[in-house]
This record gives C-alpha cells, sequence and structure tokens, in this order.
C-alpha cells in the first residue's frame, strides 16, 4: 500500500515496485485517482478527513507493508490544511496500521528533521533531530517522527523504517514541483524557464536527489523488512553558484536576511507560496551521509544531482516534463 502514490516520489515508488516479480500486488492511495493509474489498483481516500482511519483500515487489511508519502510540502497561506494531511493524516495512517495489523511501515521523513549542519559537515542518522525552527514543513516531520518513536515503544510488533532525503525531484514531475514553488504563477514557468540571477548567501551549499534513487531506497527498504533511519541523496553536493548556473543565470551573494525578507514580500503579496523559513530550511539543512544505506542494504545513487537538477529545470522550460530526458551515471 502506498499512500500519496501519484506524487514526485509516489509515481516513483509504484514504478519501481510495479517492476520487481517479488511484490505480488501494489494499491495506491491519492485523494484523487490520477488518469494514468501505472497498472495498479487505487483507492480515493485523503487521509487528512475525518473518518480517513476506517477507510484506511479497510484498504490496509491483508496488506504485507506501507509506505507511507502522503504529505502537505507548502503550507501556502492554509496552515491549517497542511497539518490536517501531515499530522491528522500521519495518525489516521498509524491508527489504520493498527487495526489491520500490518507488520511494516516505510514512512518518507526527510532531512529537515535534522539540527542546523554547520556548512558542510555531513551527518548520519543519529544527528540531533530537533528541525528547523519556524519551518512548518520541518517541525511537523520532527512531530511525526516524535509520533513514530511512541508508537514503536507502544507496538514493538510493527517495523518501522524512515528514509530521509532532502530536496527530491525528476524531470517528469517538473509541473508539479513548478506548482509547488510558484504557486498560482506557475503557468508562467515555462515563460521564464531560466532565472537571470539566483540571490543566495555565499555559503549556501545543498543536495539533491533524483526520486528514482529514493524509490530504490524505499523498495530495498521493504524486500529487507529493514527497520531505522535511512539518509538518501545523490552527489555532488552543490554550493550557490553551481546552483545558479543549473537554473540558467548566476549566482548573486546576499544575506539569510535578505533573503528572508525577499521571501516574505512576494509570500505577503501572494506571488509565491514559499514563507521566509524556507530560507532558513536551504541554508541550515545539513549535508548527508548515506553510509548506512550503502552498506547494509547496498543501495548506490544512480543519478548525478547536477544533470537531474538541469533536466528537471529545462522540463519546466519546455512545458513537457520529459523532454528534457533523464540521464544517469555509471
Amino acid at each position: 500500500m502506498v499512500t500519496g502514490a501519484s506524487g514526485n516520489i509516489g509515481s516513483a515508488v509504484v514504478e519501481w515496485l510495479t517492476a520487481r516479480p517479488e511484490i505480488r500486488h501494489v494499491t495506491g492511495i491519492a485523494r484523487r485517482v490520477p488518469a494514468d493509474r501505472h497498472g495498479i489498483d487505487w483507492r480515493a481516500v485523503d487521509v487528512g478527513t475525518p473518518g480517513a482511519a476506517g477507510a484506511l483500515t479497510g484498504a490496509f487489511t491483508g496488506a504485507d507493508a506501507v509506505v507511507h508519502l502522503a504529505w502537505h510540502i507548502v503550507a501556502g497561506h492554509d496552515r491549517a490544511a497542511q497539518a490536517r494531511t501531515n499530522l491528522d493524516g500521519s495518525r489516521a495512517v498509524l491508527t489504520a496500521l493498527r487495526r489491520a495489523r500490518v507488520p511494516h511501515l516505510v514512512h518518507l521523513s526527510s532531512a529537515a528533521v535534522y539540527s542546523r549542519g554547520d556548512g558542510g559537515t555531513r551527518v548520519t542518522e543519529d544527528w540531533p533531530r530537533r528541525g528547523v525552527p519556524g519551518s512548518t514543513y520541518s517541525q511537523d516531520k520532527v512531530a511525526v517522527e516524535d509520533l513514530l518513536d511512541r508508537h514503536e515503544r507502544d507496538h514493538p510488533q510493527l517495523r518501522v523504517a524512515r528514509v530521509r532525503p532532502l530536496a527530491v525531484v525528476q524531470p517528469a514531475a517538473a509541473r508539479d514541483l513548478a506548482r509547488l514553488a510558484l504557486g498560482r504563477s506557475a503557468p508562467l514557468a515555462p515563460l521564464v524557464g531560466r532565472l537571470p540571477v539566483l540571490p543566495l548567501p555565499r555559503a549556501t551549499i545543498t543536495q539533491v536527489s533524483a526520486a528514482q534513487d529514493v524509490a530504490d531506497l524505499v523498495g530495498r527498504i521493504l524486500l529487507a523488512r529493514a527497520t531505522g533511519a535511512f539518509n538518501v541523496t545523490d552527489e555532488p553536493a552543490m554550493r550557490a553558484p553551481v546552483l545558479a548556473r543549473l537554473m540558467g543565470g548566476r549566482h548573486v551573494p546576499i544575506s539569510r536576511g535578505t533573503l528572508r525578507r525577499l521571501l516574505g514580500v512576494a509570500w505577503r503579496l501572494r506571488l509565491q507560496p514559499l514563507d521566509p523559513s524556507w530560507a532558513d530550511l536551504l541554508i541550515d539543512s545539513p549535508l548527508l551521509d548515506c553510509t548506512r544505506a550503502r552498506t547494509e542494504l547496498g543501495w548506490q545513487p544512480r543519478h548525478d544531482g547536477r544533470l537531474t537538477l538541469l533536466a528537471t529545470r529545462r522540463a519546466v522550460r519546455t512545458a513537457t516534463p520529459r523532454a528534457a530526458g533523464y540521464q544517469k551515471v555509471p
């Protein structure tokens, strides 16, 4: 069972699962059943609505595992709706898991649960987990992991794994990603296509993952019945000038405060849905050490983060998500 199966990561997870002969049956759960059913069964359930636990219990009955991906990433100007999906929805998933006696849960968490990094040090899964203050996305991820801690303690028969990526992108999800970042301005994305300048602090450094590499780790966790937390990201880490070139422009150094003010003005004017805390999330999230995924599950990234970001930007520009191609590295 895959909640949020129609999204950016969900579609990649479904593709991975349906390609494996060991997986007998896959069911996708989403608020709306997509036109492209990916050859699987679907259930239309909004996990954040009252009564969702009952609907999910029926769907989960007889399942070997649940992959929980349903998430409201950007609050925009409706924090209550975000909390319903992220917090109430995750509680409903856990209630349904318990009632249906599903033995294994893989939760798509985030590197946003980690406390602030120091601008280049890679952290393992035992890094402090207090999140980024002020970021609703980060604090919801922390709250759900705390909820999982309590659930594991009270229900030790449930095997729980947590997957922690940084940004996850793919050309096939270009339109959805543009909508997340630009909100009502998303239809203008193909007209822009490239940013003439990218204003970021000099110290900015980050990583991205191809959705297919995240899906590969999720699948390996399922097949191994693995538990615990796993970092996942592609290489290399990218500093602000590289990010700017990949976005088609040049880097303009600014302070964190200036970046927050720029985002704040655009957010208050409803020009885009990212509030100022997204600047903190970008700057403060630490780089990830993925040794555990590599050594315990044999996971290896198959994509170069630079090529993935470039292909996704080109897909936004052409307004044809798959047109840019998806280059792999050996």
